[in-house]
């Protein structure tokens, strides 16, 4: 007696994520988190779904040449998977890129935001969703042009700002120099940002808020005493 050969009814997903600069913690940041929460929402809808991959940019929405969106495109071709994000502007905010990936038969896409929404449907909310952005910038530059017309006296924003952005680099210099003679040796060791905001917290230090290191801090000490031994060259130099 032949027995019946069931096809498997698995979905695959290729989760995507992206936060547009790394202020909170880079990939483990609050918005990757919610992004990850409402992506586990969705997937707790399915039946069946299998996730065979997951990737994080931390980079703006505006650019295309995104390295782990790439991937995970790459990865969906390759599959057949959906490629599934939290939001639309997650993957772009870009209508046109939009246009060119809904065009790519091998890609199908899923937003957890909305559901039940195909890769035509999605294309179409992209599309909304830059006309919005164009005139949330049309109507604060009227109400800038207004506010100036009534108030040609006064300027915008905090008149002390230049001096309080003066201190606060000062500070965060200050701070990178401090513990430069650890980060740095680490660096030139081949460690990652990962790597090396794991040591200083695993050594209990801490950022000048008291809170633990992220790799997007890492780089940012390293950026900084970097500039300021640039500086000290030229000075000799000079």
């Amino acid at each position: 007696m032949e027995t019946c050969k069931t096809q498997s009814t698995t979905t695959k997903y290729v989760l995507y994520r992206r936060i547009s600069v790394a202020k909170s913690g880079g990939v483990e940041s609050n918005g990757i988190a919610a992004q990850q929460r409402d992506i586990d929402l969705y997937l707790s809808t399915q039946q069946d779904a299998e996730v065979i991959g997951t990737y994080t940019d931390v980079m703006s929405g505006a650019k295309s040449d995104r390295p782990e969106l790439t991937k995970a495109l790459e990865l969906c071709r390759k599959t057949g998977a959906y490629l599934l994000a939290q939001k639309v502007d997650r993957v772009s905010r870009d209508v046109e890129f939009w246009a060119r990936l809904v065009k790519d038969k091998s890609l199908n896409f899923r937003i957890a935001s909305l559901p039940n929404a195909d890769n035509f449907q999605i294309h179409l909310f992209a599309a909304m969703a830059q006309q919005e952005r164009e005139f949330i910038s049309l109507r604060t530059r009227a109400a800038l042009r207004e506010w100036k017309a009534k108030n040609p006296n006064k300027k915008l924003g905090n008149p002390n700002i230049a001096s309080i952005n003066k201190n606060r680099k000062y500070k965060a210099r200050k701070f990178a120099d401090g513990i430069s003679n650890v980060v740095m040796p680490l660096r030139k060791s081949g460690m990652t940002y990962q790597q090396i905001a794991n040591t200083l917290n695993e050594m209990k230090l801490t950022t000048p808020k008291g809170n633990k290191f992220y790799p997007s801090q890492v780089k940012n000490v390293i950026g900084l005493v970097t500039v300021t031994e640039k500086m000290m060259k030229m000075e000799v130099v000079a």
